[in-house]
Parts: C-alpha cells; structure tokens; sequence
C-alpha cells in the first residue's frame, strides 16, 4: 500500500497552462481520504509554491528548490534547508554576466534578478494572485552584498543551445554543487549532494514510511532520483525518455490530468 506520494509540478501536475485540473485536483483528494500523504516535490522555491499549496490545501511539509528544502511555503521552520554559499554564487554570477545569460536567485524570502522575461512571466502571474499568494520578487540593485544571501537554489535560463551546454558544463566544473536540468532551457544550480530523490528519502525516514511504501510521479531530469528511489515510479506520458525508461507506469500526458489517472490506475487500484 502507498503511504507517501511525491509529485512534481510543471509538466506533472500542473498542465500547459500552469493549472492544475479539477479531475487531478479530485483524485489528490480522493488519495488523501485513502490515507495517503500526498507532497509536492518541485524545483520551485517557496515563492512560486504558495498559490498549488494553497489549491490543494496542503498544510504538511514539502519538497523545493529540487530537494534543498523541505518545509512549508507559509511556516518559518523547515525540517531541512540547504543553501549555496559565497564562493558558489560568486562563480556562477560572474560566468552568467560574462556571458550575458540570464539567473535569478532563489531565497525562502524572495525571486532575486536582474528584469527579464522570466521575472515579466513571475509579476504577469501575481496579477492574478491574492497578495498572500503573490511571490516576492526583487530586483539585484536593492542588494549591496548579493554573494551573502545563502539561496537554496540558483536558476539559469538559456535558450541558445550551444551556450547552454557550455554554462552546464563549467557549472559542473563549481566544487560542491548539484546541477541539473529542470526544463529544457534551464539549468538549476544546487548545493552538494541535494536532489528531490534524497529529500523524498530523508521526507520518507523522518515519517516511518518504508521505500516500498512510496511512489513518485515527475517528467524531467531533476525528477529522476526521485523516481529511481520510490518504490512505484511514475512517468508522465510527456516525460523525457530517461524517465520513461526508470518507470514502474507511465501515465496519462500533464494535458490529460495524468496525476489524476495514475492515482486511480496505479495508487488506488483495488481499493474502495
């Protein structure tokens, strides 16, 4: 029997439109009335986590920023939180400026960047956000010491190939850093030894639930420790082949409210 389920948010939960179904809304539910735990675990940091939380009404703790936190985006404590420290941000910051590509900054506090699209995107949204689910962005200028802010995350944002692939690989070059790929233009910047995976793992101990006990759904590189940790591992149909591959299930695509589909197939198959 599954007790704990982890779910990823863009193209898992949350649909093209960044919404999330009614029909996987009500199958999340019907999973908790079940007794199953049911946990976000995303890329996200706490900024962008508050308006799913929120929808789903999930009080209990949650995976972010890859497995750098978990904790709660509207609680102060964390069970775990892990941070980039000076030397990081400062190799990271000066190789994105030299070469003029885009990061932002992530903080329990606030989204942290120069003006770019991805920020127009952030503010775009808050306009249709209640202010308490309204993530906090602030521009580098009201900083006069960036390299002290100890973020759990960093997000790297290139959409020229040829320029992502060599930012991947001099980030992977950063000693004591964890880089992966959460979208095909992005690059997450994370401290040493931090995936959703390990996180999923320290989530599952800390509650007494077994690995056997835990399945995970995701569709990205970031999600792939996760899934290879979880005792069911679901894939989405729209899932990259590494994923597929690692997979118990494969799902319904995130248009085709596949969350929805795998907890009434996979997770709740059998029971009344």
């Amino acid at each position: 029997m599954i007790k704990l389920l982890a779910i990823d948010l863009d193209g898992t939960l949350l649909n093209s439109f960044h919404e999330i179904s009614n029909q996987n809304k009500l199958a999340i539910k019907k999973a908790q009335e079940h007794g199953v735990k049911v946990i976000i675990a995303t890329g996200r940091p706490e900024q962008l986590c508050k308006s799913f939380v929120k929808q789903l009404e999930i009080k209990d703790d949650i995976i972010m920023s890859n497995g750098g936190v978990i904790g709660h985006p509207f609680k102060s404590d964390s069970i775990m939180s892990k941070t980039l420290n000076e030397s990081i941000m400062r190799s990271v910051i000066e190789y994105c400026e030299e070469n003029n590509i885009i990061y932002l900054i992530y903080t329990k506090d606030a989204i942290i960047s120069k003006q770019n699209f991805r920020v127009d995107f952030f503010e775009n949204r808050n306009k249709n956000l209640p202010e308490n689910e309204r993530a906090v962005m602030k521009h580098l200028d009201e900083f006069e010491n960036i390299y002290s802010l100890n973020p759990n995350k960093m997000l790297i944002v290139e959409e020229n190939m040829k320029k992502r692939n060599l930012a991947m690989g001099y980030f992977q070059t950063i000693k004591d850093t964890s880089i992966v790929q959460s979208q095909t233009t992005f690059i997450d910047v994370s401290p040493k030894n931090v995936s959703k995976g390990k996180a999923l793992k320290e989530y599952a101990e800390y509650l007494g639930i077994n690995k056997a006990e835990v399945a995970a759904i995701g569709d990205q590189a970031n999600d792939l420790a996760m899934l290879e940790y979880a005792g069911t591992a679901i894939a989405m149909e729209n899932a990259i082949p590494e994923c597929l591959k690692m997979a118990t299930h494969i799902t319904l695509s995130n248009n085709n409210h596949g969350v929805a589909y795998a907890i009434n197939h996979f997770i709740l198959k059998g029971q009344n």
